[in-house]
């Protein structure tokens, strides 16, 4: 298992350690979909996890679907939030898998923007992705907005 260190050059917050998911974060990764709202996380995919301090702090699942790498979700712990640790999950992900796809949450779009992103058209996220905003009940009132990191 291989580990990046994400340094914060602010020093406002500690250094996150990045890695592979194992089976010894599940229950970490459950309960951090869980406060973000999400209702199951499937296991298809590649986990990466976020660590400060030996905490689970976040994590990043990653789809191939299509051909292209898809997003599917990026998710920090409220308490870190807003301190790098997501655009140092996103920035990993990209360097390690190229062109990242995924849909936003309309409150996320400023997050996503501010790493470079951008809007694409429905039709760009592959099927199996775009359908979890369709069996989503929250879908008529988030503003889910289709983006790439190229």
């Amino acid at each position: 298992m291989t580990a990046l260190l994400a340094h914060n050059p602010d020093g406002a917050t500690p250094d996150v350690v990045l890695r592979e998911a194992t089976a010894g974060d599940a229950d970490a990764i459950a309960g951090l979909a869980a406060e973000a709202d999400i209702d199951e996380l499937s296991d298809r995919g590649r986990l990466f996890v976020a660590e400060q301090n030996g905490e689970t702090v976040g994590f990043i699942r990653l789809v191939k679907a299509n051909g292209i790498w898809h997003v599917n979700p990026v998710v920090v712990t409220g308490s870190c939030r807003r301190t790098g640790i997501g655009a140092a999950l996103m920035r990993f992900a990209r360097s390690r898998f190229g062109e990242l796809r995924f849909v936003a949450r309309g409150y996320a779009v400023p997050f996503y923007e501010a790493l470079g992103c951008e809007p694409v058209a429905w039709d760009a996220i592959a099927p199996l992705i775009a359908a979890d905003c369709d069996d989503c009940s929250m879908a008529p009132t988030c503003g889910a907005t289709p983006m790439r990191m190229s």
